[in-house]
């Protein structure tokens, strides 16, 4: 009876409505500008990086397989190759403002695995991860706010036209749980993984993994604020330490909503940590991304609705003291004489 009531559990969460709707979303804007931010700035390098000059990196790239996947992004023609790089950065654009987000999601992997696979050596674990959970977001619903997709439901809602639905929804709603498990499975295998390799090390165990790590001039991209960390041993060994156990003790901490909230931030805060003093911003957008899929829409509800109340306040508080200049420069007294 018991098993019984948990399995009819399990299947109404996955069928009866689409988790954590806004997290997808959020996480849909910060993969798309995460791949801008990558693709524009390599626009001048585009051909040494993935075009007709990188032939150099052809080796590897037929080494680890990579080289089945490079039919779209051509080498022999450049007019073709500059094509389809700006047209990805196109389609990463309409990703991005969630413009018939399941077909773009589509397109998107396609010709990100595509380009990528013209050049291996310029890849991360950020990039690893972004195409693995692409693919689980094809069937997640990644337009449901903050989008183009979203506006135009509104405006049909509006206008009493109803969309016909070429999907059960409690098979759309099953799809976009699994990605949704399937997401946070992911980023689960990833931080214990993590937390595992760094007990094997003695650095992480004795607190000074990270004052290392912060060392190495290959990484360091602001060696100035890089050098006013080290100058405290009691940050270093705090900071080493939340992120060995958070990491380790991640499938434990999300059990529970006060340990939730505190491994979120402390990994959020790790990660931009990572960006900043690094400079491995693509791997630690992605992984902030993939964080957001923990926090459920009444969070997010609960924080926009603070974020309303907070600029509501701040706009009575202004106005009532421009109403208080005004009263007092009304009144002031007059000087006789």
């Amino acid at each position: 009876m018991v098993n019984n009531s948990l399995f009819d559990r399990v299947v109404v969460w996955f069928t009866s409505r689409q988790h954590n709707l806004r997290s997808f979303s959020m996480l849909r804007i910060l993969y798309g500008i995460g791949l801008l931010l990558l693709l524009v700035p390599s626009i001048p390098e585009r051909a040494l990086l993935w075009g007709h000059a990188s032939f150099w990196a052809d080796p590897e790239a037929k080494r680890r397989g990579f080289h089945t996947f490079d039919f779209i992004f051509t080498k022999s023609s450049p007019v073709l190759f500059d094509i389809a790089f700006f047209g990805l950065i196109l389609v990463v654009v309409l990703f991005l403002i969630g413009w018939h987000t399941r077909i773009m999601t589509f397109v998107l992997l396609v010709m990100l695995v595509s380009l990528q696979a013209n050049n291996p050596y310029v890849l991360n674990g950020g990039d690893t991860l972004m195409r693995i959970t692409l693919f689980f977001m094809l069937f997640a619903n990644l337009g449901e706010f903050y989008s183009l997709d979203a506006r135009r439901r509104s405006r049909a809602l509006l206008a009493g036209k109803s969309k016909r639905a070429w999907v059960p929804a409690h098979v759309s709603n099953a799809a976009h749980n699994a990605a949704l498990i399937l997401g946070c499975f992911q980023i689960v295998v990833v931080y214990v993984t993590s937390g595992v390799w760094k007990l094997v090390g003695d650095e992480w165990l004795d607190g000074t993994a990270l004052f290392y790590a912060l060392r190495l001039d290959v990484f360091m991209a602001y060696p100035m604020v890089n050098e006013l960390i080290w100058q405290s041993s009691l940050v270093i060994y705090v900071a080493t330490f939340i992120a060995l156990w958070v990491q380790t003790l991640f499938p434990l901490m999300i059990l529970w909503r006060p340990t939730r909230i505190f491994a979120l931030a402390s990994l959020i805060f790790m990660h931009l940590g990572i960006a900043v003093l690094l400079g491995l911003w693509p791997f630690s957008l992605a992984m902030i991304a993939l964080d957001m899929l923990f926090v459920r829409d009444a969070s997010w509800v609960s924080a926009f609705a603070w974020v309303q109340r907070s600029k509501a306040f701040n706009a009575a508080r202004e106005a009532c003291s421009r109403a208080t200049s005004a009263i007092k420069g009304s009144v002031a007294p007059r000087r006789v004489g």
